[in-house]
């Protein structure tokens, strides 16, 4: 795999797998710009170094931490409950209707951020995308982890690799899970605001409180059940450490948070 992030599929206005709250004015279209970004919160000086290696604490390192993010959804805010209208997802093909333009955003308009995304987490910060947007003001940003379908990457058939040694002993983790993961400010109360200029937002994922024995996940408790030298962690593993594969993936989800650029 590549060490650098992949861009694998551009944006695009598309039917179905938007939730959109819609009102039924008649006011024009009009758009701002919006910058998408990923980064990670590894905070000793060892983790923020040059080198592609991150020391998480005295025992941990993690050489690899690869995601892949199959779509990006945004919840517009109206105000009323009456003017809220939710749209489900459609299969590929049964909507070619993919934009009403006729000047207005209202209930008859859809779009969707399409992936795949392969992220290189340890990369730091990277530009998931820049596009144009409905001026509103969206509640949350959503997005999906699934299963990579590129058979040219390590990932294929992963939504999450991370690779690295545990008291010096090589480990193995990955999930193939396929989940949506609704992503808020810290404060919940503070929304996203497009306005006719640029607007910019990081999707953080805090790689320090995942590991972290007290708000995330302790791998003392890994084993390498085969004794084949590696601790292998997924949903499948021979080593005995399914549950824990789930924890991980469960404490990955958990601190996650959108900031403000």
């Amino acid at each position: 795999m590549k060490s650098n992030f992949l861009f694998k599929s551009a944006c695009v206005l598309s039917s179905g797998l938007l939730l959109l709250s819609c009102s039924n004015n008649d006011d024009p279209v009009t758009h701002g710009q919006l910058r998408i970004n990923i980064d990670n919160s590894l905070v000793t000086a060892s983790a923020k170094s040059a080198t592609s290696a991150k020391e998480i604490d005295e025992n941990l390192i993690l050489s690899e931490f690869w995601i892949n993010i199959e779509e990006f959804e945004l919840e517009i805010e109206y105000e009323g409950e009456e003017n809220e209208m939710e749209y489900e997802s459609e299969s590929e093909g049964e909507n070619e209707e993919e934009w009403d333009d006729d000047g207005y955003f209202d209930f008859e308009d859809e779009f969707e951020l399409e992936g795949p995304f392969e992220v290189d987490l340890l990369a730091g910060s990277v530009e998931l995308m820049n596009i144009s947007v409905p001026v509103g003001e969206f509640e949350e940003l959503e997005f999906e982890f699934d299963k990579s379908a590129n058979q040219e990457s390590e990932l294929f058939g992963k939504s999450i690799l991370v690779k690295g040694t545990y008291e010096g002993v090589p480990f193995v983790f990955w999930h193939d899970f396929n989940e949506e993961v609704e992503v808020d400010f810290e404060d919940v109360e503070q929304n996203v605001i497009i306005t006719e200029g640029t607007e910019s937002i990081t999707i953080n994922f805090d790689i320090s409180m995942i590991f972290s024995h007290d708000f995330g996940v302790d791998l003392s408790v890994a084993a390498d059940g085969n004794g084949d030298g590696t601790i292998e962690i997924s949903p499948m593993d021979e080593d005995g450490n399914n549950g824990l594969a789930d924890a991980i993936k469960e404490a990955i989800k958990k601190h996650i948070e959108l900031l403000e650029d």
